[in-house]
């Protein structure tokens, strides 16, 4: 990749706290009523485009995607635009895409737009055409794109379309704006940005022509601004007309600030009614939706450029999830509206919480990118919020009497799902305090927003204790605390397996969340053994606390079973931070305080080690057959307790014990 690694730099570290300094003023800011054209909305905050699969598999809209949609509508939003819509067959980027390809698929938004617009709330459709960022299994023939240029991630190679085929564009786009209107839309958002069709033929990395089509910028804009013109002239000045577009690739040679503000005017020029300004393509996608290893708002710098430069409202996106950061964009003149697209999937009700001076009850989103991973040929999912495409579902009632064994994330879903329900609810937690492990998966570098969720969880169970839910800490469970008991949900957790080392009796094994919650306790020289999430995570605390440490892996790769982009950053940071890391190990042997690390080809000496780190992987803990004794009632089993896994898998269990 050709990539231009390259972020704003002196923004703020993310904050410990998750509400933040948040003020009247920044609710003010956020609530404002606005305008874009002709559309009066209610605030600023924007539910932007992000696919959710949540259609039919040949793209049509379904009941289950209108209910998702109206929950952020009923939400408060200003308006929501849907995910992005195919105009036309080749333009697919995946075969379950939103279509409007047809005025049979066009006539299927109207109820939507209905739900939208009872709620409250504006609706867009976003226009789109994958160009080369496509396969030719989805596209039907080999992706169309301005230049015979492969996308370096799709790798199909594309072919340059034809004037007539630019023309045959133009009128899919206009067909698929008069089918929105027709259903009841406000207007469209046309996608140009991500390096999609519209973006590539903006992009001179990607529009390599020398016709009416490409060349200089001018040529370059004539497609897009095409596309503006006669969607205005065909379906009126009232239609509103928003262009996505990315102002900066981060790819080398591809769009770059300063031409992007000279793209902006024409688009302006044009008839677009206001620009959302995002960021990079698939080339940059490490980049383009900020996981919790970049920084936040890393692209309003971009938006407040072109604020300065034209006299249509400017939307900023990427990683204004807490409403602090998103208040100070609008505070601080860098944009007119805020788009927040993660943090409405991890919380649809985020501007009624900050209307009714709730904030500190918003969900908040970790920037984990499950949801962007989930969508690759699944239904949208997310880490915090286990009620994704199952709104306006059934709950069941169940007013038997639980007790729930373990206060980790798990158990405490359980607790607060099962009182939902409501049932009469114990829970015990053998440790001093409730959290289970939330409180290390926090601790990493970037990782702060695991410790919003910590806190949050806290909150929700701690309001609920009552007549209904007690707490009880500090001791294990015992068979007298299921006398009167109905349901045992056992949500004990998780521990370390441990390596198993030759030779390594004279050096201290202390496992990950020990070594986590007190560095001291691995030494200055720790050796991690595994380097899957946890271990890898758990090397990068240890080094940033200032240890020198060894982390060996016996597969390929650092951090498996992480989303690839978290990954990617993961290892960025271990080798910044002086990680000797070695894969491929096949065996580990110690001398004393010395190891030798037996890779597939060689070998590597990692001297005078302080500890070994036991992090090989986790075991649920098993359930004690003592605390069954004369138990004739169910038991269910949740979270790391069933099987060892991540957030998302634990509050989805949870939900699932309780959903009709």
């Amino acid at each position: 990749m050709t990539l231009k690694i390259a972020l704003p730099e002196g923004l703020p570290p993310v904050p410990r706290d998750y509400a933040g300094s948040f003020s009247a003023e920044d609710a003010d800011a956020l609530l404002a009523p606005g305008r874009v054209g002709s559309m009066e909305v209610r605030c600023r905050v924007v539910l932007p485009a992000m696919e959710s699969n949540l259609g039919t598999k040949d793209g049509r809209v379904t009941e289950r995607l209108i209910r998702y949609y109206e929950a952020r509508a009923r939400g408060g939003v200003a308006w929501v635009t849907t995910e992005n819509t195919s105009v036309h067959r080749t333009g697919r980027v995946t075969s379950g895409m939103l279509r409007i390809e047809t005025d049979e698929e066009g006539a299927l938004f109207g109820p939507l737009a209905e739900r939208i617009h009872a709620a409250g709330a504006g609706f867009l459709v976003q226009l789109s055409h994958a160009g080369r960022q496509t396969l030719a299994e989805f596209a039907g023939e080999a992706p169309w794109a301005p230049s015979p240029i492969a996308c370096p991630v799709m790798k199909d190679e594309p072919r340059a379309m034809t004037d007539a085929d630019v023309h045959e564009l133009i009128e899919a786009f206009v067909a698929g704006a008069r089918r929105a209107k027709q259903a009841g839309a406000d207007g469209v958002e046309l996608h140009m940005a991500h390096g999609y069709l519209l973006g590539g033929f903006l992009s001179p990395d990607q529009n390599h022509r020398d016709d009416a089509w490409g060349g200089d910028v001018e040529r370059r804009c004539a497609f897009p601004t095409a596309v503006i013109r006669e969607i205005k002239r065909t379906c009126g000045p009232q239609f509103v007309v928003i262009a996505r577009f990315s102002a900066d690739e981060y790819v080398v040679g591809g769009m770059e600030p300063d031409e992007a503000v000279d793209v902006g005017r024409r688009l302006v020029d044009a008839g677009a009614d206001a620009l959302h300004v995002s960021a990079c393509n698939y080339e940059s996608m490490f980049w383009n939706i900020p996981s919790y290893f970049l920084p936040e708002a890393p692209f309003v710098s971009l938006a407040a450029q072109l604020r300065a430069a034209v006299d249509v409202p400017i939307i900023s996106v990427g990683r204004l999830h807490r409403p602090e950061v998103a208040a100070r964009a609008l505070r601080k003149g860098s944009a007119d509206f805020v788009a927040l697209g993660r943090a409405l999937i991890a919380d649809p009700e985020i501007v009624n919480r900050i209307r009714e001076d709730r904030v500190a009850a918003i969900r908040p989103c970790l920037a984990c990118n499950r949801c962007i991973a989930s969508i690759n040929g699944a239904t949208l999912e997310c880490t915090v919020n286990p009620h994704i495409g199952h709104e306006g579902s059934a709950w069941r009632t169940d007013s038997r009497r639980f007790v729930v064994v373990g206060g980790g994330v798990a158990g405490l879903a359980a607790a607060a799902f099962a009182h939902a329900a409501g049932g009469h609810v114990t829970l015990i937690e053998a440790r001093d305090e409730l959290g289970g492990q939330l409180d290390v998966a926090a601790m990493p570098p970037g990782k702060e927003p695991v410790g919003w969720l910590r806190t949050w969880w806290l909150r929700r169970v701690e309001a609920l204790v009552g007549a209904r839910l007690r707490i009880e800490l500090g001791r294990e469970a015992t068979a007298a605390d299921l006398a009167d008991a109905d349901v045992l949900i056992w949500a004990a957790g998780s521990r370390p397996r441990g390596p198993r080392l030759d030779g390594d009796d004279a050096v201290t094994h202390v496992p990950l969340d020990d070594a986590m919650r007190d560095p001291a306790s691995a030494g200055e020289r720790p050796l991690v053994v595994g380097a899957g999430p946890g271990g890898a995570e758990g090397a990068h605390w240890l080094a940033h606390q200032g240890a020198d440490v060894g982390l060996v892996e016996k597969r390929r790769k650092i951090g498996m079973g992480l989303l690839p982009s978290l990954r990617y950053h993961l290892v960025e940071e271990l080798k910044h931070e002086g990680v000797e890391m070695l894969t491929g190990v096949k065996g580990v042997e110690f001398d004393g305080a010395d190891a030798t690390v037996t890779q597939r080809k060689t070998e590597a000496a990692l001297a005078d080690r302080t500890a070994i780190v036991d992090a090989a992987g986790r075991a649920a803990v098993p359930l004690p057959e003592s605390l069954l004794a004369g138990f004739a009632g169910e038991v269910w089993s949740v979270g790391d307790a069933a099987e060892p896994g991540s957030i998302f898998e634990a509050l989805t269990a949870a939900a699932k014990l309780f959903r009709a």
